[in-house]
């Protein structure tokens, strides 16, 4: 049986990462399987950030949030995963009886962090809450205005951090952090914070026109090199990208064209896209630019199972520019003006073009663990269903690779 594993970010007030939930499912049925016990399988599912995942790929050094059933809290299952690397998520529906608050006391006193998911507050829970560090409110359960004195009164009594889960719009995201709320999930992120109507600046224009260079047929490298050299961030970024863990070179490399030389020119043209989004996106959360990557590689190797008129370069730079709105805060058909894509690259980032939407909503459902989404219906049972972790995995180790 296929596992599938999606990580969904959790921000500071700041935009900074601060860890990821981690959203497990086995292949593409029914969250579980018909007449598997959901204890047995949330059991199996823990046992996959070992094998056949690896859980410091999966968090890049950032905590993990995992939900826990009753049973598995009573049977303390939490204390096979290292506390260092993962906080405890107790599921609504617990009860605070007396073995559940033992088991809790228990995970606390051995150093382990406690929140309770998707909360609503009651008295009864008072023990709980004195036992956690964490509190997640769902605003879609509970809108934001409707929370503010219950937020009020908790931070009032109790020294804790709220979550502010399913955060989908800045707008959201700011009268949350009014609010008092220190921690937020959701894909607010990819989104524009404000639809500009000024256009794009200069500098970014300048920066979309090294993308330029790399879009024509025949590429001059010498040129690419010239300007790759002229900007001493570029540089940097090239010679720590082709040295790092993701080629496992045993030789450094420590020139420019060396470095191109090395990478090729599909590569070449990865790179260079992928450092213009980072450079333009200096003001954005770095979750941003990794989920870009994320998506980009994602998007190219769906494209080696799926059938479609576009080249994987092309489904590469169309998966890294899918967040471009959100990264310039602008209108997709005001930054395809700056960029010379062919009218296919354009349509397909305009929503317009139905091979790469059939793969985009694929990427995008996986991205947020939406595992109910119909989408899934359609590739259950074809080889894609069967790469896809694979693919998810190989383009997180591509995207830690430039941070």
């Amino acid at each position: 049986m296929e596992v599938f594993l999606a990580r969904q970010p959790v921000f500071t007030t700041e935009k900074k990462l601060f860890g990821y939930e981690l959203l497990f499912r086995h292949g593409l049925e029914n969250y579980y399987p018909k007449g598997m016990d959901g204890d047995v399988s949330t059991s199996n599912l823990l046992s996959n950030i070992f094998f056949p995942f690896d859980f410091n790929e999966i968090l890049g050094g950032k905590p993990g949030l995992i939900n826990f059933t009753k049973n598995l809290i009573l049977q303390k299952i939490p204390l096979l995963l290292p506390k260092e690397h993962f906080i405890i998520e107790v599921l609504e529906d617990i009860e605070p009886d007396e073995d559940v608050l033992l088991s809790l006391s228990i995970l606390r006193r051995k150093g382990y962090t406690i929140a309770l998911d998707d909360f609503v507050y009651h008295k009864k829970f008072l023990q709980m809450i004195e036992l956690s560090k964490i509190i997640k409110f769902d605003i879609r359960a509970t809108p934001l205005k409707a929370l503010y004195e219950t937020l009020q009164d908790i931070r009032a009594e109790h020294k804790i951090r709220v979550l502010a889960e399913k955060v989908e719009t800045y707008a959201e995201f700011e009268q949350a952090k009014e609010m008092g709320f220190d921690l937020f999930q959701g894909y607010f992120f990819s989104k524009p914070e404000i639809l500009s109507t000024k256009g794009i600046s200069s500098g970014q224009i300048t920066k979309l026109g090294l993308v330029n260079e790399v879009r024509q047929t025949e590429l001059n490298l010498q040129k690419i090199e010239a300007l790759i050299r002229e900007d001493v961030s570029i540089s940097f970024k090239l010679l720590k990208f082709i040295n790092s863990a993701y080629f496992a070179r045993s030789n450094a490399i420590d020139t420019i064209k060396d470095a191109i030389a090395y990478l090729g020119t599909e590569e070449l043209k990865r790179f260079i896209n992928i450092v213009v989004i980072s450079d333009l996106s200096a003001d954005k959360p770095d979750e941003l630019i990794r989920a870009s990557i994320i998506r980009a590689r994602m998007c190219e190797s769906c494209g080696t199972i799926l059938n479609t008129r576009f080249s994987k370069d092309e489904l590469f730079t169309l998966g890294l520019f899918s967040f471009m709105d959100a990264i310039l805060d602008c209108k997709m058909e005001s930054i395809l003006s700056h960029i010379a894509f062919s009218e296919k690259m354009k349509l397909a980032l305009l929503g317009q073009n139905k091979e790469f939407k059939i793969i985009l909503n694929i990427v995008e459902v996986f991205e947020k663990g939406d595992w109910a989404n119909k989408i899934f219906n359609s590739i259950t049972g074809k080889s894609i269903e069967s790469r896809l972790s694979n693919f998810y995995m190989d383009s997180i180790k591509m995207a830690d690779s430039f941070f």
